[in-house]
């Protein structure tokens, strides 16, 4: 792109930021009720809906910033030892329990992880399935009496590389993002047209080895009919890497031919957004293109003066607690229409629901929301 487009394309990019914040901070309540609170659809059925990180179990940074093959090596060792001591079947059975007791209709998934495993240095895709957190989560549901099926799961980043000492194995990473419905809610929810896909933009990223990582991201959706309304539901996971590559994102959701701007009406979008609303620019662009495409904070709306914040505890897991480590909003239930917004609130904080180890179910919180849409 040449200097003087990608200049007008920042400073356009900026001043929408600055123009949603504004607004955010005006009016959240009346697009949340509208006229004093109420909301036209007054009996309505209320459908809970959640946002849910399941996070990896570590941070791939320390691969994409080797600068030797040796160290590259070197930090794909780490990374998996990491994996391991994050204990996905326990989190799962933790993040299952959350649920179970919140009972959300519909949930969105981000990091949704396959970890497979296979011979090293092996050009052949790794095929040996170490860790399902999908399948892990829907096995602890069932035990725990609240069962979920899948409605959609969307292949996102799909990663191998060789890790060393002491394991001496090919790693393969395959991310999901996936939307899930609670089987005891499908009598007051008529689910159709579900779909999903990567966006066109995506965020490649050179190794030391001269091989190029491609960071895709993408959406899953579903349209949902009630007794009383219909809507679309969307989950999605936006770039976390960079502001420019997650707003482009962002208007790919939006556009005339994504998932919401082809919505022939109500939408709910929940999602790892990656973007808080009170970040300085370009940081919070991606939440502007929603909010100025019409998408209402529904954290706002309900919980004022809250800053509601949602991520991160540190790679391993193991922080004393949120306070002092949480310090950014950017998972997020967006909505837009007549949506009305009853409570919403985090979940994934409770030190009582750890891991027997007392690790924290994932890095970030999780965001349940009941709406009367």
């Amino acid at each position: 792109m040449h200097s003087a487009i990608a200049a007008r394309s920042a400073r356009k990019m900026i001043v929408l930021a600055m123009v949603a914040a504004m607004a955010l901070l005006l009016v959240p309540a009346a697009n949340a009720f509208g006229k004093k609170g109420h909301h036209p659809i007054a009996n309505a059925p209320k459908v809970k809906v959640l946002s849910r990180n399941l996070y990896f179990g570590a941070d791939l940074t320390r691969a994409i910033t080797a600068t030797t093959v040796p160290d590259f090596i070197a930090a794909n060792a780490q990374i998996w030892t990491n994996v391991v001591a994050s204990d996905i079947p326990g989190r799962e059975r933790a993040v299952a329990r959350e649920i179970a007791i919140s009972r959300p209709d519909l949930v969105g998934l981000q990091e949704a992880a396959q970890w497979l495993s296979g011979p090293f240095a092996d050009p052949a895709p790794a095929t040996t399935v170490e860790y399902d957190q999908l399948n892990s989560l829907l096995f602890w549901l069932a035990a725990y009496g609240s069962p979920y099926e899948v409605v959609k799961s969307q292949e996102q980043i799909s990663i191998e590389a060789p890790a060393g000492a002491p394991h001496f194995r090919d790693f393969r990473l395959v991310d999901r993002d996936v939307i899930l419905v609670r089987k005891h809610s499908k009598h007051k929810l008529k689910l159709s047209n579900a779909a999903g896909a990567n966006f066109a933009t995506f965020l490649p990223i050179p190794t030391v080895t001269g091989e190029t990582i491609e960071v895709k991201r993408g959406w899953t959706s579903v349209d949902v009919k009630t007794k009383k309304s219909k809507f679309r539901f969307i989950n999605t996971h936006l770039e976390s890497f960079h502001p420019l590559v997650r707003a482009a994102q962002a208007g790919e959701l939006v556009a005339p031919g994504g998932p919401a701007g082809s919505a022939p009406g109500k939408v709910v979008l929940v999602g790892d957004i990656n973007s808080d609303p009170f970040e300085a620019p370009p940081g919070n662009a991606a939440f502007a293109v929603l909010l100025g495409a019409g998408f209402s904070d529904t954290w706002t709306g309900v919980n004022p003066g809250d800053p509601g914040y949602t991520c991160c505890f540190g790679e391993l897991l193991d922080d004393p607690s949120a306070a002092g480590v949480f310090d950014q909003r950017i998972d997020h239930v967006l909505t837009r229409g007549a949506v009305a917004t009853k409570r919403s609130r985090t979940i994934g904080l409770n030190p009582f629901n750890r891991t027997s180890g007392g690790l924290w179910p994932s890095d970030h919180a999780g965001v349940l929301t009941t709406l009367r849409p």
